[in-house]
């Protein structure tokens, strides 16, 4: 019995359609396909994956041996509708977040300080509603969520942006070097959580090398148009215009850099994994 043979045999058996084991492995369903009709070989990690999946000898899968009176427990993709038994762990976590944010505002309105408290408790809240809204990668989307609100918070109440490692060179302790590191610090977070965005969320490749391709370009256009709405803003004199003539509050003119400085960010982000899921897609059809 051939490989591709020995996995749809074992991946009937086990009740899984090919997108399930696609899902499982991280590959196109293309993939699978391919693999099943032995026209592609998985590579040994994803061999190695399949074992465990089916819960067989490495023997087993490539040599199509088959283990006496295995006893084979199906896997069933998560259906909706269906409860499973106990409090989801995400939802126990969510609950605990926002009660604890309800408990900050409570002591900070207390103690007189209320929009201080709204202020601490917005983590714990915007994550908690993350843990009942979202069912994967929640750690990594309550981490985004934490420093945006960070950055937003240094921004606004004391100045500090991550801009400022610019002037590192330049930089005195009459400036404070304090501000200067927590400068780095939201520098280097940055840079890492972008990284494990881009790895978490590259693995998977694009399935059509044309789709794969449009997304490319467009999301790198993105990139590049808010980059010049950037620099059309924050280099030609317009934020002064429309802060001093229109709005004539300071605050609008932070506002609007946070979130034309954020929109590259995620722009970025996303453009970086179209990338990476495209690089992949290349290679796997090579």
């Amino acid at each position: 019995m051939s490989l591709g043979e020995t996995i749809y045999r074992l991946r009937t058996e086990k009740n899984l359609s090919q997108g399930d084991l696609a899902e499982m492995l991280e590959v196109s369903r293309q993939s699978i396909s391919k693999w099943e009709n032995n026209s592609a070989v998985p590579d040994l990690e994803k061999i190695v994956k399949l074992s465990e999946i089916f819960e067989v000898t490495l023997d087993e899968l490539v040599k199509g041996e088959e283990a006496p009176q295995r006893t084979v427990k199906p896997i069933t993709a998560p259906q909706e509708g269906v409860k499973q038994a106990g409090f989801p762990p995400g939802k126990i976590a969510g609950t605990i977040l926002l009660c604890m944010a309800f408990f900050v505002a409570m002591i900070f309105g207390l103690a007189g300080a209320g929009l201080g408290g709204l202020i601490f408790a917005l983590p714990f809240l915007t994550c908690g509603i993350l843990c009942f809204v979202l069912k994967r990668n929640v750690g990594l989307w309550c981490a985004w969520d934490v420093y945006v609100l960070f950055d937003i918070y240094l921004s606004y109440a004391t100045g500090i942006n991550r801009a400022n490692v610019l002037h590192t060179l330049q930089w005195t302790h009459q400036m404070n070097y304090m501000r200067l590191a927590f400068a780095w610090i939201l520098v280097v977070s940055l840079a890492a959580m972008i990284a494990i965005t881009v790895v978490r969320f590259g693995k998977k490749p694009f399935v059509s090398e044309q789709k794969g391709r449009n997304k490319l370009i467009v999301s790198w256009v993105v990139v590049a148009a808010i980059q010049a709405v950037a620099m059309l803003w924050g280099y030609t004199g317009l934020y002064k215009y429309l802060v001093e003539n229109i709005f004539e509050m300071g605050f609008v003119y932070r506002l609007i850099s946070i979130v034309l400085s954020w929109s590259k960010i995620i722009a970025f982000t996303v453009a970086l994994v179209f990338t990476v899921r495209f690089v992949k897609m290349k290679k796997q059809k090579e």
